[in-house]
């Protein structure tokens, strides 16, 4: 991975084959098709299904205004050779039960799904969370029954702590999830 650059639109993370980085405003069709699908939205804390352009447009507004102050914690998962959207990825996700620690949040849309694309854009803004802003600790839950993406985490390199009451059921009704941590390795001396 790429250290972190900052372009005029913000801060840009680049893998071998990723480049997450702001949303832009013609990303807006492919954000509305993939996210709108129904096997992205049930998976996540807090997507609006069915998602319309109004939710896009306020989500990219919010992206731009993240990224605008500096520190941004949201960003788009663009294809490196097409820069074409194909998700999303931040470190301001849901804590799922109120906890002010930063919490990891993903989605890929399914056209997408089996490539490892997932796994890829959690690793760089965990390692950017951990090297650029100064994170301690991150943490990730998912619906119970998301076994993909509970892999997704391990993975990377979290571990499951435990369980966590929810605040709000997940779309299929969950009141308890998986919880999953990682903390910032110690410096090398």
């Amino acid at each position: 991975m790429r250290a972190p650059s900052a372009g005029a639109t913000g801060v840009i993370i680049e893998t071998e084959r990723l480049r997450m980085r702001a949303h832009r405003d013609d990303d807006l069709a492919d954000l509305v098709a993939l996210a709108g699908n129904w096997e992205i939205a049930r998976w996540t804390a807090k997507m609006p299904h069915p998602y319309s352009e109004t939710d896009g447009r306020g989500w990219i507004a919010r992206v731009h205004e993240d990224h605008a102050a500096r520190r941004p914690r949201s960003f788009a998962i663009a294809l490196k050779e097409t820069d074409r959207l194909i998700g999303g990825v931040g470190l301001d996700a849901s804590t799922g039960d109120g906890s002010d620690e930063p919490a990891l949040g993903y989605w890929v849309g399914q056209p997408y799904w089996g490539n490892g694309y997932a796994r890829e854009a959690a690793a760089a803004v965990i390692d950017y969370g951990f090297r650029t802003i100064g994170l301690k600790t991150i943490r990730a839950y998912t619906d119970p029954g998301n076994t993909a993406s509970q892999k997704v985490l391990l993975q990377c390199g979290l571990k499951q702590v435990g369980v966590i009451e929810l605040l709000t059921p997940t779309h299929h009704g969950e009141r308890r999830a998986p919880l999953f941590r990682i903390s910032r390795p110690a410096p090398r001396k």
